[in-house]
């Protein structure tokens, strides 16, 4: 057991960020009193992720992710490229900044390093 600096509980149990009474309110604050991390409704595993993934480092991610698009407005290939970042991981921290309209799409597309065209991101004005 990882006992939880805020709440002093467990806080490698089954969506703990929803119950911590430490910060959770940072977490309700992104994403509504539900913490609807968003993830594919469809895909069991992509639910999984967002439950389990903590709030310091969704905040990390997404603080990073959004920091490269306000720089320069890229695609997801280019901020994968630009940070390391795995596909899955740029992915959903950019579909949770353009649901809580932190970025949008610029209008402009760029090639992918597989040659497709993609939509490049910046922030909302």
């Amino acid at each position: 057991m990882n006992r939880c600096l805020f709440c002093g509980g467990d806080d490698t149990g089954p969506n703990h960020q929803w119950a911590c009474d430490g910060r959770q309110g940072r977490v309700e604050a992104l994403y509504g009193s539900q913490g609807n991390v968003p993830y594919e409704a469809a895909s069991a595993t992509s639910a999984a992720a967002a439950a389990t993934i903590c709030e310091t480092e969704l905040s990390r991610l997404e603080a990073y992710v959004l920091s490269v698009v306000t720089k320069r407005p890229r695609s997801c290939d280019a901020i994968e490229e630009a940070t390391g970042l795995s596909h899955q991981t740029v992915s959903a921290r950019l579909r949770g900044l353009v649901l809580r309209e932190h970025i949008e799409d610029s209008g402009q597309k760029a090639r992918t390093r597989s040659g497709r065209w993609a939509v490049v991101w910046k922030t909302r004005a």
